[in-house]
This record gives C-alpha cells, structure tokens and sequence, in this order.
C-alpha cells in the first residue's frame, strides 16, 4: 500500500514538473498598434542618369561606366561613402577627372570608372539622381524583451527588399484617412514624430524589427502557437486618428497550415461597422496592426485584397517572433 501510494505522490509530481514546464515555455509579448514612423538610411542608390550641362557643352559621365539604375554606390576612390552629403563632399575634393567607384549590384561588388565634370555653375558632377533615404509610416505589430516587430510584411523595391544602412524608429500622429473603394488602396496620413523610440536592424519578407528604447505601460498578452489561431471572431488593434490606439472587431476567414516562416497565413475580413465608415476596411499604414483572439496575438495584419477592402490577410504572430529573436 505504501509503494501505491508513493507511485501516485510520485506520479502527481511528474505531471506538475511537466505542466509547469510547459507553462513556463509560453511566450508572453507586449501588443501594439501604435502609428509609427519608419526613417530608413538605404545608402546612395542609383536612380536615374542625366546629361550635364557643362562649359564645353553636353556631357554623359557615366557613359564609358559599368554602373545602371538599381546599383548602391559604396566607395569613391577607396573612401566609403554611405548618403548623399558624403558622396558629395568627396566629389569636391577630387583633384582628378575621373574617379574609381566601387560599386554593390545583387549582393556583388564591383569596381568601374566614371568622369567628373565641371557644371556651367563650377560644381562637380558624375551625372547620376540618387538618393540615400526612404520614409514611411506602419504601425507597431508587439514589443518582447526590448525589441520590437512592425509592420508585417517586408519593404521593397524593383521586387527586392531595400538595403538597409541604417534606421530609425518614431512614433507617427494619424491626421487623416483616405478611404479605401473597389480597386483603390486607401491610406493613413501622418506626420513622424522627431524623437527615436527604436533602432532599426533588419527587414525581412514578414516586417521590419528592431531595438526598442521606450517603455510601454501595457499587459502582456500571450503569444499563440499557428494551432491555436481559430476561424472566429478577432480584434485588431489600430490607431485612425491622432494616436489614440482602438480596438476594431474582424473575422478570421481561413488559416493556413505552415510549418516554416511565411506570409498570408491568415484571410481577415473586418466586421466592425466604425472601422468601415472611417477606412473603407483595411488601408496602407495599417500593415502591422495586432490581431487578438481569445486574449492571445496570433497574427498580424500585413495586405489588403483591392477588390475588396473589407478582406485583408496576416501573417502569424508566431512567425514576427521567431524573426525577431533569431
């Protein structure tokens, strides 16, 4: 009877260990839904080619050059260069006719020779648009253990994801809503704050992630597994205006079953009436809001269907959060 009874005592205490166990491998994350700001230092890409205006008449430095529209420019004569000031700085104070430039192009490094030229106005010039920064507004997807996920999808260019030098995270104030009709995405429009919340990092095909230096007087939500997400009733947590988050209800459509890191697991349709009036349904600057069921994120708001701007997909939360920790 005593070794019955010490298997029960001994059994009863495997199952805590292990409950207790797997209670504490829960994930438990700070929701967002804040408007944000996205400052975004890609580094000097090449857009665009011109014919310079010279003193001896029309010039095209860079027609005998290996360099196209798409490329990053990350040298001059072996001095790195990372934005437009610098580029231009160094340009000045050249002494030569031509310089070296190395060049970035797919993720190869190349090196070719362009002209400088002289503008009528004495200026130096290789005859290239470029630009050095990109701007943008989201909203804030969780905060985990001072780090932050955004926006839900990747940002790209020319079907690539951006390169990213350098980047700052703000806050953004919403002024106004551009609604949303058949065949038209809609849009937040919003000013960005001037102080940095963030630092950003990486950008990746689920979103955007970072450093995050501010503290958030929220509850904590758990974090659900792609088993837990459910074809029910939802809620996204969103800012329309100024930067007052709120709380809109949606229907979880369709899940899909994924076992390695993608977008679109999740169709969203929004239900809430005020959100339809204000927006039309899902609009640009609302990639990134949090999805909430049963008091767990489980996924992120990341497109909008055109003919149809009541129905939106996500991505799961669990994805954003295996990224921001790898």
């Amino acid at each position: 009877m005593k070794k019955i009874i010490f298997f029960i005592i001994f059994l009863c205490f495997c199952l805590t260990l292990t409950l207790n166990v797997h209670a504490n491998n829960d994930v438990y994350v700070i929701p967002g839904g804040e408007s944000i700001g996205l400052k975004i230092e890609t580094g000097i890409e090449v857009v665009g080619k011109y014919t310079v205006q010279t003193n001896n008449g029309k010039k095209n430095p860079w027609l005998n050059s290996k360099i196209d529209v798409g490329d990053y420019i990350i040298k001059i004569n072996d001095i790195n260069v990372s934005n437009n000031e610098m580029l231009i700085k160094t340009l000045k104070e050249l002494e030569s006719s031509s310089c070296k430039l190395q060049i970035k192009r797919d993720n190869k490094y190349f090196d070719t020779t362009i002209e400088v030229v002289k503008t009528v106005t004495n200026e130096p010039s290789i005859g290239l648009y470029i630009k050095d920064k990109m701007l943008g507004i989201g909203t804030l997807s969780f905060v985990y253990n001072n780090k932050f996920a955004s926006l839900g999808h990747g940002i790209y260019e020319n079907n690539e994801l951006i390169n990213l030098n350098n980047g700052d995270l703000t806050y953004s104030n919403v002024l106004s809503i551009q609604k949303a009709t058949l065949n038209k995405a809609g849009e937040k429009r919003a000013t960005l704050n001037s102080d940095t919340i963030g630092k950003i990092n990486k950008i990746k095909d689920t979103g955007v992630y970072g450093t995050f230096n501010k503290t958030i007087s929220k509850n904590k939500v758990k974090l659900a597994e792609i088993n837990e997400v459910k074809c029910d009733e939802a809620e996204i947590y969103t800012v329309i205006n100024g930067n007052n988050i709120e709380k809109f209800t949606v229907e979880i459509i369709e899940t899909k079953a994924q076992s390695t890191i993608q977008s679109k697991g999740i169709k969203v349709k929004v239900t809430d009436s005020t959100l339809i009036n204000e927006t039309g349904g899902i609009v640009q600057g609302m990639s990134g809001s949090p999805i909430i069921q049963n008091g767990k994120l489980v996924g992120i708001i990341s497109h909008v269907t055109l003919d149809n701007p009541t129905i939106g997909y996500a991505v799961y939360a669990k994805w954003m959060y295996d990224e921001l920790v790898s």
